[in-house]
């Protein structure tokens, strides 16, 4: 698939270049952030369902409800810290709170890895000249930030609504609405976050009109999520699908839908059917991580499959 063209980029200074540890740099502060928006989202998740602000109010225990400490609320590190228990009343604190921050940090930190320290190469529309490493970050490349940003929103909104089904809290469909204005919004504004093209090979339409492609592209890929996603009992399968459809593409989103439907077997000796609905959704989110890393390659095996179904 032909790249976009990409504005010039100045060059980086050679003490910055070759500043050691520059790429785990990166990627241990993505985990961080992962981290940190996962703590936000264990907020999310308790107080939504209970009608209290997301933003007023620091963390506290939810027993005792005394504020945690700003040194014990570090994401992972301060449950491990405290072993688990609040420090003023000894009650147990449940291991799901680090183990979302843990997964979040993991999935910001994979998408950083293969996106801003692989300078891109793996995306749809890259181009076979980008540099790897974290040169095209360090040269204030905002089209590749900016699309790492949204398929890390994307993920991560899934991973949400996971837990919310999770927890037996029905998501409302308007939720979709505004992640799914951001992605079309972003999409059209850069070229680079576009996902695979509108036909069925990937190529683009118009052909001329890159912004008008990634529309069309995103447009599709959310219709097709819709369409897969409407009997899902879960939020997170049901609007999580049409949102990944928009950065991932249709031809992609086909094959990562598949996920959902196989963890259904998988979660079948679970006892709570509301943790195996949000475990389809946690398949999802793993599974759309995987895919928006690896997306130049997910679309030339999909336009493999189809030339050989096509000529057989």
């Amino acid at each position: 698939m032909p790249g976009l063209p990409l504005p010039a980029l100045p060059d980086v200074p050679e003490w910055l270049a070759l500043w050691p540890w520059a790429e785990a740099s990166v990627i241990l502060f993505a985990f961080a952030w992962g981290a940190m928006l996962g703590s936000f989202i264990n907020v999310v998740i308790h107080r939504v369902p209970l009608g209290e602000s997301v933003v007023r109010n620091p963390s506290r225990c939810p027993h005792c409800k005394v504020a945690i400490r700003a040194r014990d609320n570090l994401p992972v590190v301060g449950w491990l810290k405290l072993g688990g228990r609040c420090r003023t009343c000894g009650a147990g604190i449940s291991p799901a709170y680090p183990l979302v921050e843990g997964a979040c940090g993991l999935v910001v930190a994979a998408l950083a890895a293969a996106e801003l320290v692989g300078g891109g190469q793996w995306l749809a529309h890259s181009q076979a000249t980008f540099p790897v490493g974290v040169d095209r970050l360090l040269r204030g490349d905002w089209q590749l930030l900016l699309t790492f940003c949204l398929h890390a929103a994307a993920v991560l909104t899934v991973v949400t609504w996971a837990l919310f089904d999770a927890a037996g809290w029905k998501c409302p469909a308007i939720w979709l609405a505004p992640p799914l204005a951001i992605a079309l919004g972003v999409v059209g504004l850069v070229p680079l976050a576009a996902p695979p093209g509108l036909l069925p090979d990937g190529g683009g339409w118009p052909a001329r009109q890159p912004q008008l492609q990634g529309l069309a592209a995103s447009l599709a890929g959310a219709a097709v999520g819709g369409l897969l996603g409407r009997s899902a009992a879960g939020a997170s399968v049901r609007l999580g699908l049409p949102l990944l459809g928009s950065v991932l593409g249709w031809q992609t989103l086909t094959i990562v839908a598949v996920v959902p439907a196989c963890a259904a077997g998988i979660a079948r000796c679970c006892g709570r059917p509301d943790l195996r609905i949000g475990a389809f959704g946690v398949a999802l989110a793993a599974t759309a991580t995987l895919a928006l890393a690896c997306q130049g390659p997910v679309t030339g095996a999909w336009v493999g499959l189809l030339t050989a179904l096509t000529s057989g």
